[in-house]
């Protein structure tokens, strides 16, 4: 039997919201509340953007200094931008007016940003570089 770590647990994901970006990408939103004990629940929401490796992204500042083909090498074919939101023991009267809450407030605070024409380039740089520090303290690590 796997040992597997909490981080990598699968959660069961009701796909609640899309969104197209001013930026051609596609904004996700994710319902992955679940219920803890009694009338408790975890509420929680991911959102999440696929942002796919083109050339024409790669040709951008500063990912144009490194050769396309080890970034795609180091990351794939797809970098995913994903965060989540939560609250925890939340009444069962309350977690569908929260969950609503924690999305719209997401939404309002993050989507001026996440539509930028810059905001493709700058995650994907700000992913690789974690992947070749990563990749310093673990070479043999390729989850990129």
């Amino acid at each position: 039997m796997k040992a597997v770590r909490s981080d990598e647990r699968e959660t069961e994901q009701t796909l609640i919201k899309t969104m197209t970006l001013d930026n051609g990408l596609k904004l996700e939103v994710y319902d992955i509340s679940r219920k803890l004990a009694g009338d408790r629940w975890y509420v929680g929401m991911v959102a999440q953007i696929d942002i796919p490796l083109t050339d024409s992204l790669l040709a951008n500042q500063p990912l144009s200094n490194y050769p396309a083909a080890e970034i795609k090498n180091a990351m794939g074919a797809v970098v995913r931008f994903q965060q989540k939101r939560e609250r925890h023991y939340i009444d069962e009267r309350e977690k569908d007016a929260l969950r609503h809450s924690l999305t719209e407030s997401f939404i309002k605070n993050t989507l001026t940003y996440f539509s930028r024409p810059d905001f493709p380039a700058k995650y994907v740089f700000k992913a690789f570089q974690a992947c070749l520090k990563r990749q310093t303290w673990y070479p043999d690590d390729r989850r990129g």
